[in-house]
């Protein structure tokens, strides 16, 4: 897994490259491209099919045997999208597959005002995650997603849609032309259609990224109206829900009596005056980022000098990594067909991640291009898995949980990438009931453990049952489920009572229960570490 993560931030970073590649191209031959941009962002609906393909190249002198295993699953993946639809920017669906090393899981998605349904190979029924879950899959207990908040997370969402040609504009005017781009006409079938095209083709190497990165920056600085619309465009797309979470981290804060209702050092008292005036909040942004940007290319070639210097800087800023892209345009300046060919190759100084290069291709078609379309639809009359569950949280064993154990996807998720295993360290304490500390104590040789802590981090959800002072853990994997009652040694695993060698008891405000009990239950195992003085927690 290491290499994966490694890497997913160097491919999100090059998507925005591809942006910015064609964002950045000045008319070529007569050829509008910035209107081609602002066309397919503006575009409201449309038809198509896409398919991506990822090939990871090992180092076979640095790969572990871990890493080979990656490698062995995941050396070539294709995701094949063969349907896809959007009504609206708010209602759109897909069909398609992925294929690995060992198969292919069809997948079918819908979206439906904030509501994603997907039906996957494998799965009990239809999951749904819905609105805030969708954008924020692992929410802050410190920021309650509040009726006010959802709404203005649903309404942020129309907002992005609308102001996503503008503030792409930015970006359009300001990036400059790689080297090589070029415009011809052709004809081409497009879902079956021939048609005449323009194709858009260009090309930008590694030895280009430095010159192309210092044009873009120099340009921005000399943008000031362009930075202070897109700085507002930002404030009024993001701003209402900052507030609105502001004000419910205040009202949270005031249910549990640790702020007073009228303290005036709130978070609301003290920021939102700020935030409400747009136009300091604008100005305040834009001197910053001005003059940080500013400081930053007064040192680029500075630190481009010292970088290109080092042995990594001269094989990554070189013909060896290279973008190449053909972008189809109809008569109305319309994306209508795309091929995009991407090479990373790693330095050799990096080869103990055991990745030598990524290689990624993509190929599109586009139809329907602001026509009517009608989205396809999942049935959901035998019922759907909420994926977030009552807390809010999205989590690889929720996920995992919704599947069958028989199934392709449970197998590569759970045994061939080992998703749920876990492993939770917990340094010894002392029982000061007036800690805020989850550090476990030793009660007369038991130790103890905080329940909510420990349980989520094995990825349980838990719940307190107010009424009648119990803690429910639910394993979403396994189904165990535990119930707990404070100061009663007495709890319940799948309905089938147990006696604890402790009850369980609150220590402000936090459940501690016997680490063995709640671990055991979780299909967990617990052992000793002399060294640290800590209890470790580790799950398969």
């Amino acid at each position: 897994m290491k290499v994966m993560k490694r890497w997913n931030a160097v491919l999100c970073g090059l998507l925005v490259l591809v942006l910015l590649v064609v964002a950045g191209c000045q008319p070529v031959s007569g050829f509008d491209v910035n209107k081609l941009l602002n066309n397919s962002v503006a575009v409201k609906s449309a038809e198509g099919k896409r398919t991506v393909t990822l090939e990871l190249t090992p180092d076979a002198q640095s790969a572990t045997a871990d890493q080979q295993k990656l490698f062995d699953l995941f050396g070539k993946v294709k995701l094949e999208v063969y349907a896809s639809k959007m009504q609206d920017p708010q209602h759109a669906s897909m069909r398609g597959a992925v294929e690995y090393a060992k198969g292919r899981i069809p997948f079918e998605l819908t979206l439906a005002d904030q509501v994603y349904t997907i039906r996957i190979e494998g799965a009990k029924k239809p999951i749904v995650i819905k609105g805030a879950a969708a954008w924020n899959p692992n929410p802050n207990p410190m920021v309650p997603v509040t009726k006010g908040l959802q709404e203005q997370l649903d309404q942020m969402s129309k907002r992005a849609v609308d102001a996503a040609p503008a503030m792409a504009s930015f970006f359009i005017n300001n990036f400059p032309n790689p080297n090589t781009i070029s415009v011809t006409g052709v004809t081409e079938s497009v879902n079956g259609e021939l048609m005449p095209l323009q194709k858009l083709h260009a090309e930008i190497y590694g030895s280009e990224w430095i010159g192309l990165v210092k044009g873009f920056l120099t340009n921005v600085l000399a943008d000031d109206k362009g930075m202070k619309d897109f700085l507002g465009q930002l404030y009024d797309l993001y701003i209402p829900v900052i507030m609105e979470a502001m004000k419910g981290v205040d009202e949270g804060m005031q249910k549990q009596g640790v702020q007073p209702k009228d303290d005036e050092n709130s978070i609301t008292n003290t920021t939102m005056p700020y935030l409400k005036n747009k136009t300091l909040a604008v100005e305040f942004a834009y001197t910053f980022l001005k003059s940080t940007l500013q400081k930053y290319l007064d040192n680029y070639d500075k630190n481009v000098a010292d970088f290109t210097a080092t042995a990594n800087g001269k094989e990554l800023l070189n013909d060896n990594q290279y973008l190449k892209m053909d972008i189809y345009a109809d008569q109305d300046l319309l994306p209508r067909k795309s091929t995009i060919e991407l090479l990373l190759t790693n330095p050799e100084s990096d080869h103990n991640d055991g990745l030598k290069s990524i290689k990624l291709t993509s190929t599109s078609e586009v139809w329907s291009v602001n026509k009517p379309v009608t989205v396809d639809t999942i049935n959901t009359s035998n019922g759907v898995i909420d994926l977030a569950g009552e807390s809010g949280n999205l989590t690889m064993s929720k996920f995992i949980g919704a599947l069958e154990p028989n199934s392709q996807l449970y197998k590569l998720l759970k045994e061939d990438l080992e998703l749920t295993k876990k492993e939770v360290t917990l340094l010894m304490g002392q029982p000061d009931p007036y800690s805020f500390s989850t550090r476990p104590f030793n009660d007369q040789g038991v130790v103890m453990v905080p329940a909510r802590f420990v349980s989520e981090k094995l990825e349980a959800e838990v719940k307190w049952l107010a009424d009648t002072k119990q803690v429910r853990i639910t394993d979403p994997v396994s189904g165990t489920v535990i119930l707990l009652t404070i100061d009663s040694p007495e709890a319940s695993v799948n309905g089938k009572a147990v006696t604890m060698e402790k009850p369980a008891v609150l220590v402000h405000g936090s459940t501690f229960v016997p680490v063995r009990f709640v671990a055991e239950s979780l299909g967990a195992k617990v052992s000793w570490d002399e060294t640290l003085q800590a209890v470790k927690i580790t799950r398969e």
